[in-house]
């Protein structure tokens, strides 16, 4: 769209609005007079101090208030043209509330501008705003060609907003998504750990148990072997050398199997996350 589409309808009006305005005080009609000539040679912060000195004198003038939002618009204040254009919305002049809703749909449009680079969401909320904008200054005059000229372009402009937003909150999705099935095999991961060290460990403790059954056995077997020995009295020599040799024998048994045993033993792996 030509820069021109945006800006032509302040510099237009301003001119003539002052020539319509018949109702302010003495000093007005000359401050809005030479803001005006300030503002068509581009001075816009000059055109502000003598609008300012205009509005001390009729602060709610509608006349007063479109120019202040004419001249901050052209210096990118977008922000504060609005405070001004609506003000001058509150005119009973239908040609100047006309020019405000078309210049507070300008300016909504150039903030979105700004802001569709950093804050989507924001640019794509203002754009339809000055949409809203563009159509109250049709409504109030249908023969308004820069109003549906700038309301097609803007329309378009949404569009491409609005279908880029849709594709950053798919790609977000897919993002989070992701991360969903990444924590989720995590999570599996640390369930299969825990359920091996489980198993470790109840397969310690069964070891541990066969390894005491087997030291009662022991025991009990010995116990057999002295009560042998006193039911058959005293010894020969070599009944008692024949009895030690089958004790170590034994003995010898036992701690084999005891560290065999012992070897089948893996402690449990701990993790410290």
């Amino acid at each position: 769209m030509s820069r021109k589409i945006f800006v032509i309808s302040c510099l237009a009006v301003t001119i003539i609005f002052f020539k319509q305005s018949l109702c302010f005080a003495a000093s007005a009609p000359a401050s809005v007079k030479e803001g005006n000539s300030f503002y068509r040679q581009g001075k816009f912060d000059e055109a502000l101090k003598y609008y300012n000195e205009a509005k001390v004198d009729m602060p709610d003038s509608d006349v007063v208030n479109f120019n202040m939002g004419a001249a901050l618009y052209q210096k990118g204040d977008y922000e504060k043209a609005i405070k001004a254009f609506n003000k001058a919305l509150l005119s009973d002049n239908p040609k100047i509330e006309e020019k405000a809703a078309y210049n507070i749909g300008n300016s909504k449009y150039r903030l979105g501008t700004l802001k569709k680079n950093t804050d989507l969401s924001s640019a794509v909320g203002l754009y339809r705003e000055a949409l809203d904008y563009y159509k109250r200054a049709i409504e109030l005059n249908e023969k308004d060609i820069n109003a549906k000229y700038n309301h097609e372009f803007v329309e378009r402009e949404l569009k491409i907003l609005l279908d880029k937003l849709k594709r950053q909150s798919s790609s977000a999705k897919g993002s989070e998504d992701k991360e969903k099935q990444v924590e989720g095999r995590g999570q599996k991961a640390e369930g299969e750990e825990k359920k091996d060290e489980h198993k470790q460990r109840e397969a310690a403790r069964k070891d541990e148990e066969k390894e005491d059954k087997q030291k009662e056995q022991d025991i009990e077997q010995a116990k057999g072997y002295e009560a042998e020995q006193e039911a058959e009295g005293e010894m020969s020599e070599e009944e008692a050398r024949m009895l030690l040799e089958r004790y170590d024998q034994q003995d010898q048994s036992v701690g084999n199997m005891q560290r065999k045993a012992r070897g089948r033993y893996y402690p449990p792996v701990l993790k410290d996350w």
